[in-house]
């Protein structure tokens, strides 16, 4: 159990100390760890440090694939564009609506949650038909693409109804030129992939900072 517990504590120093070194400090043999080395599936101590080598690259390879990801996502972002949307939220800051579709819908449930902590309420609507009870509303649409039909179709009736169309979507979509005010991204939106965690990363940090502009 000794073993076990140095071995998890000191993971990333394995590579490169000796099994002298691991006895001298976990207080017992070399015996043991080789014996503990075989029962975590390794011949001996040389098979293990090799093995949590080659996990670390991996681990660092990974992380540091997310942070170049990340960094990319971030550069695609016009911050620049987010003011006035911030402004608008909060000059209709009780008379806020809500649409997304899809995975943008759990981006719309996100921003829902984040104006509350802001003690700004909102309201979730899923029919264009919903927007009759609503007048002198503005309306927040989340959309990656910014070219689904149902989006187009909620911004047109929006607009014939009077209310403020905001958007949080992809710069010189069909959704922006129909909104009176976008904070815009620029990341390509590949169709094939299909609903994914990663393209609404853009859209979730857009998010945190239109409420800290607020």
């Amino acid at each position: 159990m000794e073993v076990l517990d140095y071995l998890e504590k000191n993971f990333e120093r394995i590579p490169h100390i000796s099994v002298v070194k691991v006895a001298a400090e976990s207080f017992t043999s070399q015996a043991t760890i080789n014996r503990t080395c075989k029962i975590l599936g390794f011949r001996g101590y040389s098979e293990l440090k090799y093995a949590v080598e080659e996990d670390l690259v991996l681990m660092k390879s990974s992380t540091e694939k997310h942070i170049a990801h990340t960094e990319y996502i971030l550069r695609k972002i016009s911050f620049d564009s987010v003011d006035e949307v911030a402004k608008a939220v909060s000059e209709n800051r009780r008379k806020l609506l809500l649409f997304g579709l899809g995975a943008s819908n759990i981006s719309a449930l996100y921003l829902q949650r984040q104006l509350l902590y802001k003690g700004i309420p909102s309201t979730i609507i899923a029919e264009v038909q919903m927007l009759k009870n609503f007048e002198d509303f503005a309306l927040i649409i989340l959309s990656s693409s910014g070219e689904t039909q149902r989006c187009h179709q909620m911004a047109k009736e929006a607009q014939k109804r009077g209310l403020k169309v905001l958007a949080l979507t992809k710069k010189d979509s069909t959704l922006m030129q129909l909104s009176d005010l976008t904070f815009y991204h620029e990341v390509p939106v590949d169709k094939q992939k299909g609903i994914s965690r990663e393209q609404q990363l853009h859209i979730i940090l857009m998010v945190n900072e239109l409420i800290d502009r607020i």
